[in-house]
């Protein structure tokens, strides 16, 4: 069965897919933070990378685990002294990053209600 005019549809969908990877897999090399940095940060180990893994390698990384997010690969993580960031690279880090305003996890309109409605309400 041919499918006249789906060629080109479907060739302007996977170039505009390889695009966007290519964008964002520069877009996070770049956006990633120097060696030296430290504090509350987001650390993302290769996909499929289990939970209990990554978890250890933040602790020889000596890093303070605070939670995971959604994805068992990506942990946000604590730490005082400088140079976290290169210290989770060498632990297998594909990448750190600053920590996010809002939690990485899927809540919807709620979770930033009750952020907000907390903030209001803090002494």
């Amino acid at each position: 069965m041919k499918w006249p005019g789906h060629r080109l549809a479907l060739t302007l969908f996977f170039s505009v897919l390889a695009m966007w990877i290519a964008v964002m897999a520069l877009l996070m090399r770049e956006g990633a933070l120097p060696p030296d940095a430290s504090g509350t940060l987001i650390a993302v180990f290769e996909p499929g990378t289990p939970s209990e893994s990554a978890f250890a390698r933040i602790t020889q990384a000596q890093g303070r685990p605070i939670r995971p997010t959604a994805f068992p690969f990506i942990w946000v993580v604590a730490g005082d002294e400088p140079g976290l960031a290169g210290r989770l690279k060498a632990q297998g880090a594909i990448g750190s990053y600053r920590d996010l305003p809002i939690s990485p996890t899927i809540a919807g309109c709620f979770a930033l209600a009750d952020a907000k409605v907390s903030n209001y309400l803090a002494p």
